[in-house]
């Protein structure tokens, strides 16, 4: 009897051991399978972006690029391996994790000596985009970060601002398109130079400005596919408004900002080819949704239009025009024209703003919505004009008071005026680490818990488990 029981229990511990085993390969063999299905996952269902400033959140625009992808594009890091920029890695796994057509690669200069000269201009910790016979060198200072030269100069201080996403989004669609668009910006007549947040505006969709002096020049160049022509304070020579009237009437593409205040008989005649005039009067709001508090009426938010021509505007962004005259559509049956801008339903142009001390609206000032800005198309050579009448509209300041506003509806413009697909431009992110502001009432409140209501929680837990095992 005794060897049998015996015989017995060490077939149970043989069976409960056995049992044990595997439940532990059991529990190991799922663990390994859930560490392999979340490593397969994109990063964005496995990492947590928790910086301030969302650095490695996607924008909306970025994420529809990704989306939209039919060709394959490959990022190649130029980074030492044990060396990388964290920032970009976690960057480009977004990306990645977006659309299966975007990959990328590690590319170790150790290890691949040779690679970079591949691509000229590439340096360390640079980003290469390569979309079949197309690329694009994105370097590391300049293209993903940004030193902010406002601080630099003021202070010393080198603060650094996180540009990839813009620079990625942005080089990803001119690969995939492997098509350069020229522009030129007019000069001679005291125009106002654009500034950079324009022009990298265009660039994001792979638009290059160059500057032109019709009288130096004698000519439009032939890959001119739009001019810009930026508040001249001086009018057009006769010669220069013969080839402008030219260039419009073969189908040319124009942009312009003006100034009301400027004398430019020959700039009104060229814009009045697309049957475009000048409302007179002063534009004044009179609903406080358009324009900004605490400024005068003059200083107009106007309303982005919908449509083809602002198309690469962002849903929440909105334009600035302080101080602007309203534009009136002619009645050729051969131009459409659409609204690009305009005040609110309740403005007014005030005739007399010269003479008059202050903001009255006149009994003979017309009333109602104004066009601020208005494009033009012709059925017939399909030549296009978009007119903006604001002299601050393409100003850097006006810009940056509408977070870039300005340049998206600038840039949606140019793009509709070339036939070109939109890309708008994404801010940089401060890469500044933000201190937790924590109020007096909520310190006082965190303070109480943890000093007091803590322990006596764990003392009320603990008298309670000693009442239950008291009980048993």
């Amino acid at each position: 009897m005794k060897k049998h029981k015996f015989q017995y229990g060490s077939t149970r511990t043989l069976r409960c051991g056995l049992a044990s085993a595997l439940l532990s390969v059991l529990v190991l063999a799922v663990v390994v399978l859930a560490n392999l299905v979340l490593r397969a996952l994109p990063t964005k269902y496995t990492e947590f972006d928790i910086s301030t400033s969302a650095l490695f959140t996607l924008t909306a625009t970025s994420k529809t690029l990704l989306h939209e992808l039919d060709a394959d594009v490959t990022a190649y890091y130029l980074g030492e391996s044990g060396q990388e920029d964290g920032n970009i890695t976690r960057l480009l796994n977004r990306y990645a994790g977006e659309s299966t057509h975007f990959t990328w690669q590690q590319r170790d200069p150790v290890l691949y000596p040779t690679f970079a000269a591949q691509y000229p201009g590439a340096s360390a910790d640079a980003v290469v985009l390569v979309c079949g016979d197309n690329y694009e060198v994105l370097n590391y200072s300049g293209d993903l970060y940004e030193l902010d030269l406002d601080t630099y100069y003021a202070s010393g201080s080198q603060v650094y601002t996180f540009t990839a996403e813009n620079a990625l989004t942005g080089g990803i669609s001119r690969v995939v398109q492997g098509v350069s668009h020229t522009v030129y910006e007019l000069t001679g007549h005291g125009e106002t130079a654009l500034a950079q947040d324009f022009t990298d505006t265009l660039k994001n969709s792979g638009v290059t400005v160059q500057s032109l002096n019709l009288t130096t020049a004698g000519s439009v160049p032939e890959d001119a596919e739009a001019l810009i022509l930026n508040t001249p304070l001086n009018d057009l020579t006769d010669a220069e408004a013969t080839l402008l009237t030219d260039y419009i009437q073969k189908g040319g593409k124009l942009f312009a900002a003006t100034d009301f205040t400027a004398d430019t008989p020959k700039v009104s005649a060229v814009l009045a080819l697309a049957g475009l005039s000048t409302q007179p009067g002063l534009l004044v709001e009179t609903d406080a949704n358009h324009y900004p508090y605490g400024y005068p009426q003059t200083y107009l938010l106007p309303v982005i239009a919908s449509g083809e021509v602002t198309a690469g505007v962002s849903g929440s962004i909105m334009a600035y025009t302080p101080f602007a005259q309203g534009i009136l559509a002619g009645d050729d049956a051969n131009w459409t024209y659409t609204d690009v801008l305009t005040t609110g339903q309740t403005a007014y142009a005030m005739r007399d703003y010269l003479t008059s001390d202050e903001l009255q609206k006149g009994e003979n000032d017309p009333e109602g919505c104004f066009a601020v800005a208005m494009a033009a198309q012709s059925s017939v050579t399909d030549a296009r004009v978009v007119w903006v009448n604001c002299p601050n509209f393409l100003s850097a300041t006006a810009n940056q008071s509408v977070s870039g506003g300005n340049a998206q509806v600038f840039g949606s413009a140019v793009n509709w005026l070339i036939g070109q697909e939109n890309t708008a431009v994404i801010d940089g992110k401060s890469l500044s680490a933000e201190s937790l502001q924590v109020s007096a009432g909520a310190a006082a409140g965190l303070g109480l818990l943890f000093t007091l209501g803590l322990p006596i929680a764990v003392l009320a837990a603990g008298a309670v488990v000693c009442v239950v095992r008291r009980r048993r």
